[in-house]
């Protein structure tokens, strides 16, 4: 074995800490039961915060919010995002199943939501 070589080094870049939000990552389809919307979601790694991600057309509304990974759930937050306020929380299942519940406000009515996220 090499020098500074870590066959437990999971991170990719060398920090030595498993990366907890890798299995997140990559494109998810989401049926959003209360709106009945199909929409898909791109979690991509926030390369600044190695537990935190960003969640691209989260709640189908074209933009990002913020995520962090925390155990075993993705902990978005309240957030403005596209004139809506949004926050909430996914559990994660397995690498196919991801469940959200989140909240959303247009600053009149909130509309809780469950939307279900699958790969």
């Amino acid at each position: 074995m090499f020098a500074g070589c870590n066959p437990d080094d999971t991170t990719g870049g060398g920090s030595g800490t498993p990366d907890i939000v890798a299995k997140y990552l990559g494109t998810w389809h989401v049926t959003d039961n209360k709106a009945k919307l199909n929409y898909d979601v791109t979690i991509e790694r926030n390369v600044l915060y190695e537990t935190k991600v960003v969640l691209n057309n989260f709640a189908g509304l074209g933009s990002h919010v913020s995520g962090e990974v925390v155990g075993s759930a993705v902990v978005i937050d309240k957030q403005t995002v596209s004139g809506y306020s949004v926050e909430g929380t996914g559990s994660y299942s397995s690498n196919t199943l991801l469940k959200f519940s989140y909240l959303l406000s247009d600053g009149i009515d909130d509309e809780m939501r469950d939307a279900t996220f699958t790969r």
